[in-house]
């Protein structure tokens, strides 16, 4: 009799477990991927995953969160063409040879790094066979 209780116990909670489970998937499709974003990161900033102190972390990820609910938040990759846009007209303030090698460097360089480390660096490689006239010039 015992043993029939067990079964009847494991079976119940078994059903039980089952449907509340059920119960909660379809509620999962109406999660709200801006909200769970932020709770990422929230996340983050409790634990010291981030590069930040604390309070500057839940500051930043509470300002990017409202942000992003207006709609005003863009991904790094979201506007990669008005960066590089951004990146010419600063050449602009270069002159000469050194302005076309800052436009090269834009179209064509390399990145290294990451925002997470730090920054990221754009670099250009140019080889030259050109013997310079006087040192250093």
């Amino acid at each position: 009799m015992n043993s029939h209780r067990c079964r009847v116990a494991a079976l119940l909670g078994t059903a039980l477990l089952a449907l509340s489970s059920a119960q909660a998937a379809p509620a999962a499709k109406n999660v709200d991927p801006l909200r769970l974003q932020y709770e990422r990161e929230k996340a983050d900033c409790m634990t010291g995953k981030s590069n930040q102190p604390r309070n500057v972390c839940l500051r930043e990820a509470g300002a990017a969160y409202a942000q992003a609910r207006q709609g005003k938040l863009v991904s790094p990759g979201d506007r990669s063409e008005q960066w590089a846009a951004n990146a010419l007209k600063r050449c602009e303030a270069q002159n000469g040879e050194d302005r076309a090698l800052c436009e090269r460097r834009v179209r064509e360089g390399v990145v290294e790094g990451s925002v997470g480390g730090g920054g990221q660096l754009k670099t250009l490689t140019v080889r030259s066979t050109d013997i310079p006239k006087s040192p250093g010039g």
